[in-house]
């Protein structure tokens, strides 16, 4: 049998992207507008290549080198990619069956996702509302930054959500941590002006995580990034009611679309002149080492 002939790579680059990485031509037509051929391909490669499971270690319970030791007695391959508290493992059956896991010794948790809670930078004693936290990754990093103290209270809209982050929760046996399902689009008016961080790590087009989840390409459809972009603006308006003043707001998205993520940071701070950016960045997915992600932390003023 004949292949498919390929589309000309000069002449024709969005057929040949396309075709080559099997993705829709709307989503690299949306990319065009922000970035290069080259960084598109490196995107599309990044998807197709073998992913690790990045683990981050609870350091409230074992340290890197002993959970290396650990895993490695149990059969688990594992990599150190030379990150604080970060490992790669490869080579093992289900979680479930890893002692460590379940123990609580480690989190599962993409590099880029790990990027939240090391930039809140919790201090001891502080309050944490995360109000989309499901399965609850970064809000059990809030509450092994805060060292015991304080207190994270991780929200989702279902119980069904709630019960994951429950779940996690127990797993590690953190005693400064809750969930509660609320939906972060109506104020919750006890919790106006109460939060030292609050992070929105809200529902999005997931386009940075397509190399986990390959079915994202074949259902996603360009009318719902505008949709979703809309929903992020709703949460945004309504939780950063939530933060003190001199507090921080984190929004992120696990996805690479300008409209979802820069144009959303710059609307925010064009209707809410009394918050101001301290940074943010757009992680593109890197090969066998991270997924795409967008942060931005904006600093409430005193």
């Amino acid at each position: 049998l004949m292949g498919v002939p390929m589309p000309d790579r000069e002449a024709e680059p969005l057929k040949y992207l396309s075709l080559r990485y099997s993705m829709p031509e709307w989503v690299i037509k949306m990319w065009q507008q922000t970035y290069s051929f080259g960084q598109i391909e490196k995107i599309l490669e990044a998807f197709l290549a073998k992913q690790p499971t990045a683990i981050r270690v609870n350091p409230l319970k074992t340290t890197k080198e002993e959970l290396e030791k650990e895993l490695k007695a149990a059969q688990v391959q594992v990599k150190d990619p030379g990150l604080i508290d970060v490992l790669f493992l490869e080579g093992y059956d289900t979680l479930e069956r890893i002692p460590a896991f379940t123990a609580g010794k480690f989190h599962v948790q993409d590099v880029s996702s790990m990027q939240v809670g090391l930039w809140a930078d919790p201090k001891e004693g502080n309050y944490v509302l995360d109000v989309c936290a499901a399965p609850g990754g970064k809000s059990i990093h809030m509450a092994e930054l805060l060292n015991g103290t304080g207190l994270v209270e991780a929200r989702d809209l279902t119980e069904h959500k709630v019960s994951l982050i429950r779940e996690n929760i127990a797993r590690c046996q953190l005693p400064n941590i809750c969930a509660k399902a609320a939906d972060a689009r109506v104020l919750d008016k006890e919790k106006v002006g109460k939060a030292d961080i609050v992070v929105a790590d809200l529902p999005c087009s997931g386009l940075g995580v397509i190399g986990r989840k390959a079915d994202i390409k074949y259902r996603l459809k360009e009318t719902a990034c505008r949709e979703l972009a809309a929903l992020q603006r709703e949460i945004l308006h309504t939780v950063r009611q939530y933060v003190k003043p001199g507090g921080a707001l984190l929004y992120s998205t696990c996805t690479i679309n300008y409209e979802e993520n820069e144009g959303n940071a710059a609307w925010f701070l064009q209707g809410h002149p009394e918050f101001c950016l301290e940074q943010q960045k757009q992680i593109l997915p890197q090969k066998g080492m991270c997924d795409g992600f967008f942060l931005a932390k904006f600093r409430k003023k005193e």
